[in-house]
């Protein structure tokens, strides 16, 4: 089976994992004293843009209120995926931005923060605050019975169900310091979670 033109077809939806590393950069603000979720949707917008982030997750597309929950969306086949967040902390999200969800300290120096995206998916982020944070982040993926992700020659992960038709995809890992320089990241798949 080629995986790589079931890809290239359509998709309803994507969720992609970035890390970045939270620096001392400066962003105007309406007040004089920014929400940390502000700042973290500053730090994540700067680096993603924003022309991409949708004015609201698809149908079938959830963001979670809270870091505990689950993301999730609805594959082109009709199935659900599922993605929990890396956070050990249960923190409410803050919207802020143009539409980035923030769960700031979701885990030990580290915000995580989720953005709808217009092709129907979801982009989720882990933006480390300094060097104290986890430079390991899991996504526990939750797919169909018998569904399976496969690394790929790319760097990307698929989602494969049981009889193997593409469900969805994660798309290539990236990672930028303060300075909004890559630094070199990568996936590793542990069963049905991706690392």
């Amino acid at each position: 089976m080629n995986h790589r033109q079931r890809i290239a077809g359509p998709v309803a939806a994507t969720i992609s994992a970035a890390a970045l590393t939270l620096g001392s950069t400066s962003t105007a603000f309406a007040s004089d004293t920014p929400s940390p979720a502000e700042r973290t949707a500053a730090v994540v917008e700067k680096a993603t843009g924003t022309t991409d982030i949708a004015p609201a997750p698809a149908p079938g597309t959830a963001i979670p209120q809270r870091s505990t929950g689950d993301a999730k969306a609805t594959t082109a086949t009709g199935d659900a995926v599922s993605i929990a967040l890396p956070g050990i902390n249960d923190v409410t999200g803050a919207k802020a931005g143009k539409n980035t969800t923030v769960y700031p300290g979701a885990a030990r120096a580290t915000d995580i923060a989720v953005q709808p995206t217009t092709d129907g998916g979801i982009r989720a982020l882990a933006v480390l605050k300094d060097a104290t944070a986890p430079r390991e982040q899991r996504y526990d993926i939750g797919l169909p019975a018998g569904a399976r992700l496969v690394k790929l020659d790319n760097g990307a992960v698929a989602a494969i169900a049981k009889n193997g038709t593409f469900l969805g995809g994660f798309t290539t890992p990236w990672a930028k310091d303060a300075n909004g320089t890559p630094v070199p990241t990568g996936y590793r798949v542990d069963g049905n979670t991706l690392v």
